[in-house]
């Protein structure tokens, strides 16, 4: 050993004596007693690497939403779930709201309680997920609002746009 690391060895050895841990005790006499711990929560408690998630608490989560914009958002992402992956595809929101409720808008319509506020949740929805809508002829029929669904697309890989139900597809149980 050298003499640099002798000095070097001392001076840490100087250095711990002085501010180690059993040395921070002696610094600041008490004669009071450690303060009780509770059994219960001992037991209660899990060990620090066995514990879930964080819950969600940021400032951005904490909104109230429209259910109905949920419930929607729920039967688009069936719809769009049971999409072939091996074609592209050409939606809206008529064909989403036609093949969940199994009502004809056009008959609604006809009818006159057209449901406007239910095409309109659509259209928010699948804007979220594919971008502006366009119009195009599908069948011979000229279909406003139609959305390009490209192949191999997976609603499953994307976040949904509420966060009621983003906080489903951050844990991984959010079935569609």
């Amino acid at each position: 050993m050298t003499d640099a690391q002798s000095e070097l060895s001392d001076a840490v050895k100087a250095l711990r004596e002085k501010f180690g841990e059993e040395a921070a005790y002696l610094r600041i006499q008490s004669t009071a007693q450690d303060a009780p711990t509770s059994v219960r929560i001992d037991q209660l408690t899990l060990p620090d690497q066995s514990r879930s998630r964080m819950p969600f608490t940021q400032d951005k989560y904490i909104i109230k939403e429209n259910p109905q914009l949920v419930q929607w958002e729920r039967e688009a992402r069936k719809f769009l779930r049971n999409l072939n992956l091996t074609t592209g595809h050409r939606i809206s929101a008529v064909m989403i709201f036609e093949w969940a409720t199994g009502l004809a808008v056009k008959d609604l319509v006809t009818a006159g309680e057209p449901p406007r506020g239910d095409l309109l949740k659509l259209n928010k929805i699948l804007r979220f997920y594919f971008g502006k809508g366009y119009t195009t002829n599908i069948l011979g029929k000229k279909v406003q609002n139609a959305y390009r669904v490209p192949q191999g697309w997976r609603v499953k890989r994307h976040r949904p746009m509420t966060m009621t139900l983003y906080g489903e597809f951050a844990e991984g149980v959010l079935n569609p």
